[in-house]
């Protein structure tokens, strides 16, 4: 019930790079965008729908380099942040461009313009099935 509640508040999307779960093809899970290891709750307000692969890639983590100016910063929190003021989307929508320290840290750090999701991107971009438009 909770993960159902969390994967319609998030329009049945991962919260990290967007891929509706109709193109996952298997059901989101839930993050916890501050990990349990890290201190993170099970709050709800702790909880984000994620795919499997961005959850994988994030695992503990919770600050990464910011590959622009080598500071540590922390990860996208989609619970106190809009993707949209970090992320954009660039090459026709195939890549996910990081607009701010936390946003090119996070495309780094969970892999968001992996070859496979590019490659992926590149065929739903071609039936209209992308990128998401809200």
């Amino acid at each position: 019930m909770l993960r159902e509640h969390i994967s319609t508040e998030a329009h049945h999307r991962c919260e990290y790079c967007q891929t509706p779960r109709r193109l996952i093809g298997m059901p989101l899970v839930i993050d916890h965008a501050i990990p349990r290891s890290a201190g993170g709750s099970n709050a709800r307000g702790n909880l984000v729908a994620a795919c499997y692969r961005c959850n994988e890639f994030k695992g503990s983590k919770t600050h990464v380099i910011d590959p622009a100016t080598g500071e540590l910063v922390s990860l996208f929190n989609p619970r106190t942040q809009n993707w949209s003021h970090h992320f954009s989307w660039a090459n026709g929508g195939t890549h996910i461009v990081g607009s701010t320290s936390t946003g090119r840290a996070t495309v780094l750090a969970l892999r968001l313009n992996n070859e496979y999701v590019v490659e992926a991107r590149s065929i739903w971009i071609a039936r209209n099935w992308h990128p998401p438009q809200d």
